[in-house]
């Protein structure tokens, strides 16, 4: 059934507003649904304690997120990891119109009061924005915590009881000018000037028009860059790409970093870093190691007569696949960085196109040298809702797999002065059932506060 937009759109206008901590009144033109899952919303922000603006954006889009997952449920199987990966894109950078049903509203707004609020007997909320503690001076912007009350965790790797030390980096600031843009600008093929955008917070150019429309962003606040192709066909085609091998893909991604002069300094060869770089398929899939695991063909039988050797067949991509994500590991010295700001992809398309880009490397120097608590120190404080876990609200089982000591970025849009060590845990969510609902990243920060 065909989607009313100006519904859709009316009902995230309100939502908005409603977490601003404004006064609406909701007229006719929503669904019964739509108003009463509005007006538990509002009962619910009653009792609640102001949560920072940041929070309140984790939150909107949190719930976004929710709401795609609910409508990829109801596409084919084959359609739904590639949809969830494109809306998982679109966050926080653009906005999105999403399509909504009553009751995928009605579900997502009662998270909001079980999640957020847990309002029985007026009992403190389980979901809250923990500010990390300071240590040493520095501290930590992570996201918010946002998980479901009742779950557990348990862990499938060893945790470390010793503490250690860990630098801290100074960022270097980023002179970014319209000037300088406009000269990166040319070594992607773009003409004219580049012009400040937001407020100042970015600086753009276009070049192209129609499906072949190209833009260049520049954050002022970091000096990351994004670039690629305005409309999405470049990235997900309606007929089938004609796509190079991985390994092409691989050495087509790294000539374009170095032709654009974006190379980190340790990227000298591709050799280097090439047991680092990790290629993905992307477009109708996305393709995890557990998913290539699971996906592999089971071993052909011995034949019974020996055959002609022969060369090894190319390994194809996925079927729905129509790009391949070439993703470089962003290294703080010896240590890798985590966190929305640590991203150096490019995306290479069609016949061998780079059809996006996304590169936040920031140039770092030693400042000092910092306590930081063991492992288990560190799990603790997840369990205890002292760091920054996002899992979804069917989550009944957190079982963490790999622990890592890692280097905080922020996103792109904001200044940052310090790079602050964190731990990073990766591993799957659990339902009732024991079944595998998605992998998640949580952290909590490593400095020691004593």
């Amino acid at each position: 059934m065909k989607k009313d937009k100006s519904t859709e759109k009316l009902f995230l206008e309100y939502l908005d507003r409603l977490l601003a901590g404004e006064e609406i009144t909701v007229g006719d033109e929503l669904s019964d649904e739509a108003r009463s899952a509005l007006e538990l919303a509002r009962k619910m922000l009653a009792f609640r304690e102001e949560p920072s603006p940041a929070f309140r954006a984790d939150l909107r889009n949190r719930l976004l997120r929710q709401i795609a997952e609910k409508q990829a449920a109801t596409y084919p199987a084959a359609r739904r990891e590639g949809f969830r990966e494109r809306v998982a894109n679109l966050f926080p950078q653009r906005a999105i119109m999403i399509a909504v049903t009553s009751t995928a509203l009605v579900v997502l707004l009662a998270f909001i009061g079980v999640v957020w609020y847990s309002g029985r007997s007026s009992q403190a909320p389980m979901l809250t924005a923990v500010p990390p503690p300071p240590a040493g001076g520095y501290s930590v912007s992570l996201p918010a915590n946002i998980i479901p009350e009742d779950v557990t965790f348990t862990s499938k790797t060893s945790l470390s009881a010793k503490s250690g030390q860990a630098a801290v980096y100074k960022i270097e600031s980023s002179d970014i000018t319209t000037e300088s843009v406009t000269a990166l600008g040319q070594k992607f093929g773009f003409s004219g000037k580049a012009k400040l955008s937001d407020n100042g917070a970015k600086i753009v150019m276009s070049s192209g028009e129609g499906e072949d429309m190209r833009q260049l962003t520049v954050w002022t606040a970091s000096g990351a860059v994004e670039y690629g192709y305005v409309e999405p066909e470049k990235l997900y085609p309606t007929q089938p790409a004609e796509l190079p091998s991985q390994g092409e893909a691989e050495l087509i991604a790294y000539d374009f970093l170095e032709q654009a002069d974006l190379l980190p300094p340790s990227y000298h060869s591709l050799a280097k870093i090439k047991d680092e770089t990790n290629v993905i398929a992307g477009g109708g899939y996305s393709v995890s190691p557990r998913y290539a695991e699971e996906a592999a063909p089971a071993a052909a039988a011995a034949p019974s007569a020996p055959a002609a050797p022969s060369a090894p067949a190319a390994p194809s991509a996925p079927p729905g696949t129509t790009y391949w994500l070439v993703d470089f590991p962003y290294h703080v010295d010896s240590a890798l960085a985590t966190g929305p700001g640590s991203k150096i992809e490019v995306s290479v398309g069609d016949k061998g196109e780079v059809v996006s880009m996304l590169w936040s490397w920031r140039q770092m120097s030693s400042l000092s040298t910092g306590n930081i608590i063991s492992q288990q120190q560190a799990y603790q404080d997840l369990i205890q809702g002292k760091g920054s876990l996002d899992v979804p609200l069917d989550c009944q089982k957190v079982v963490v797999e790999q622990v890592q000591l890692k280097y905080w970025l922020d996103p792109p849009s904001e200044k940052q002065d310090y790079a602050v060590p964190v731990y990073e845990f990766k591993g799957q969510c659990l339902d009732k059932n024991s079944n595998h609902l998605e992998d998640f990243t949580g952290w909590t920060p490593a400095l020691s506060t004593n």
